[in-house]
């Protein structure tokens, strides 16, 4: 990540203060050219001390065009952009052959950049080993960088992290730069294209190269979060390294020697940013952070040896010790990539649990909500030993998915009164008698103890298979559980058991609110002493009676029954015995009737019956046998024995009345006409008054 900046200055900064001053320049002093119009001419001197020597050597740099002159001879030119054909695949330098005998000889270049140049004498076998191991190198720094970018791309399609799109661009741009700097690139069929930028293709490739290195130094770091003024600064530069390298493409000549030293600017830069980055990650604890600071500073010094090599430091490494330097970093940061996709997984797996577990959250709150308004709903209505089936079958109805289970149980004794086993679905319910025929103390035992349990039972045909047991909050000497079980036999998280816990506690608060209201119904309607409906609810009914069978035309017949010389068994055996007697003639009225009649106390010791659908016989009739059974009854009370008798007065609705009020007075009027009769004695409205 460092190549950028100690390259371009050993290239243009150092070597600038070196410029040929004699007239005759030593074969392997450094040689700085600056851009020319005209080709520069460079007198050279060799020490031809070796008959074998016979080959100039120069490394390869970006000139337009190298020969060597001496007198009137003049060898073929070569090309930094436009190299020949029969060259090796990745040549290293320019070799040229030499004149027998010639000591001196002129180097002409020509170029529109500012290189350095270090031409030397060699044998053809020296120039070829040259080749070789530059070549080499360069070809293993090519594949490395071309498989670290395929690999970052299959990482980035992988896992969706941009930082691995970011090494996918470090390790593109690093191979696009090298390939070109190296001059590789332009022998390349298909990109010969290229070479028409020139230099500054070059240099727009090294800033591409330094706005990948800022972007995966910002990812790699969170700097968003960990630095914003630094992440701030980061995108200055990148967004400066992109502006240059398009202005670099416009290929203006006039703008080489600036853009060479805006170039060694932005790479000065970039190193700058990308240290205190690592630093940052460091501090931040950031995965591999220490490793990859320690990578990048000893990569510096690496890039340190090369940029003191216009200072007579040279040599094969020195050369190219930066690219396999910036190939091993960038090996490195791309296995500390690797190693944090186990980090990015974690990472994910936890925000996956996260996510997973605030959605069967709200599952389950949304079954919550559900129940309760289901709950709310259906046991409204309901009379009392329904309410408990329907609360727990609704809890059935939706723990049921939520817990994948493949059946669970009411066991309830007490509840409302009520001994219950309610099994879903039903079709488990002889599994689960067996399974509680010898275990009823022990659940009675865990209802007591309010604390969800896991316990293994069977009986002996069935497999053990683990059953939670959830007591649910019923007052005592009631109690009850909740039997929970899945087809394999796994266990219940304790997540689940509060679940289940508290869709019983739902379920049992609900429906004691529901027998509660029942029970405040009923007492709103009936009478408290008899059972019977009072009179504000017998009124009720008689009017939707009259309506009802006005509508439809239909009969209906009233029947008013008075208990006979009520007020002297009051004053003889005291107010309680005639309670006594108005609960015995309530209960013998409420066996005379069918379940469409209605019975309401109307006053002291006055009731009326309602009988949809009867005429006036057959109401007779039902007033003889309520009078008969009634004075067969024996009552004794505190040891003295109480005769009851009933008179009873009964009238029919006419076709044209929808209102009982005159169907009432008849039946009134028919009852005072048994009493002045002698009492004990059924009278119809229609027989009495004509």
């Amino acid at each position: 990540m460092l190549a950028w900046c100690c390259v371009t200055f050993a290239n243009d900064a150092g070597a600038v203060a070196h410029r040929p001053s004699a007239p005759r320049v030593a074969e392997g002093n450094l040689v700085h050219v600056p851009p020319s119009a005209t080709p520069v001419r460079i007198p050279l001197h060799l020490a031809r001390d070796n008959a074998e020597i016979d080959r100039l050597w120069v490394q390869r740099v970006m000139v337009d065009e190298v020969w060597l002159e001496h007198g009137t001879w003049r060898s073929p030119k070569q090309s930094f952009f436009r190299p020949e054909e029969d060259i090796p695949s990745f040549p290293t330098g320019f070799a040229f052959e030499l004149p027998r005998g010639v000591e001196d000889v002129d180097l002409m270049i020509s170029t529109q950049a500012p290189v350095n140049v270090r031409p030397t004498s060699q044998t053809a076998s020296g120039v070829a080993e040259l080749q070789q191991r530059g070549g080499a190198l360069a070809g293993a720094n090519y594949a490395s960088l071309a498989v670290l970018a395929f690999m970052a791309l299959s990482l980035f399609a992988a896992v969706r992290d941009r930082i691995y799109l970011a090494l996918l661009a470090l390790s593109a741009s690093a191979f696009a730069w090298f390939v070109a700097s190296n001059g590789h690139l332009y022998g390349w069929t298909g990109v010969r294209w290229f070479a028409l930028w020139g230099a500054q293709g070059v240099w727009a490739l090294q800033l591409l190269h330094c706005a990948a290195a800022t972007w995966l130094a910002q990812r790699y770091a969170e700097l968003e979060l960990a630095s914003p003024r630094l992440d701030r600064v980061g995108n200055v530069l990148r967004y400066v390294a992109l502006g240059l390298a398009a202005i670099a493409l416009l290929r203006l000549d006039a703008l080489a020697w600036p853009m060479a030293w805006g170039a060694a600017l932005v790479g000065g830069a970039t190193l700058v940013f990308t240290i205190a980055t690592a630093i940052v990650a460091v501090r931040n604890r950031v995965w591999n952070s220490l490793s990859v600071l320690t990578v990048v500073l000893l990569v510096a010094g690496a890039f340190a040896l090369r940029a003191f090599a216009p200072f007579g430091i040279h040599g094969f490494w020195v050369r190219y010790g930066p690219q396999l330097a910036l190939t091993i970093c960038v090996l490195l940061v791309a296995v500390g990539m690797i190693g944090r996709i186990a980090h990015v997984r974690d990472e994910r797996d936890r925000e996956r649990l996260a996510r997973g577990d605030s959605e069967r959250r709200l599952e389950r709150e949304a079954a919550r909500v559900e129940l309760v308004q289901q709950l709310q709903r259906r046991l409204r209505e309901l009379p009392a030993g329904d309410l408990e089936w329907a609360a727990f079958r609704s809890v059935f109805e939706r723990l049921l998915p939520l817990l994948r289970l493949e059946s669970a149980a009411l066991v309830a004794y007490g509840f409302h009164g009520f001994d219950l086993l309610l099994a879903e679905p039903i079709s488990s319910k002889p599994h689960y008698t067996d399974l509680l025929a010898a275990r009823m103390g022990m659940m009675k035992g865990l209802a007591r103890t309010q604390a969800p349990v896991q316990l293994q039972l069977g009986n002996g045909e069935s497999v053990h298979l683990l059953h939670g047991v959830v007591p649910l909050p019923i007052r005592a000497p009631a109690w009850g559980v909740l039997l929970l079980q899945r087809s394999d036999g796994s266990s219940f998280t304790d997540e689940e058991l509060a679940l289940a816990s508290d869709f019983g506690r739902l379920a049992v608060q609900h429906a004691d609110e529901a027998a509660a209201a029942l029970s405040l119904r009923r007492s709103a309607e009936l009478d408290a002493l008899t059972g019977t409906f009072n009179r504000r609810t017998i009124d009720l009914w008689l009017s939707r009676c009259f309506s009802d069978a006005h509508r439809e035309e239909q009969l209906l017949s009233v029947l008013f029954v008075d208990i006979d010389h009520f007020k002297s068994i009051n004053d003889t055996h005291g107010h309680a015995a005639g309670d006594a007697v108005l609960r015995q003639v309530s209960e013998v009225l409420r066996k005379e009737l069918q379940p469409t009649d209605l019975l309401g106390r109307y006053g002291g010791e006055e009731f009326v019956i309602v009988l949809p659908g009867r005429n006036g016989d057959d109401a007779r009739q039902l007033g003889e046998r309520i009078r008969s059974a009634i004075e067969l009854v024996r009552l004794d009370y505190e040891g003295k024995p109480i005769r009851i008798t009933v008179s009873v007065g009964v009238a029919t609705r006419l076709p044209r009345e929808s209102e009982p009020a005159a169907a009432v007075a008849r039946a009134d009027q028919a009852l005072y006409a048994a009493k002045r009769g002698g009492r004990n004695r059924v009278n119809v409205a229609p027989a009495v008054f004509s």
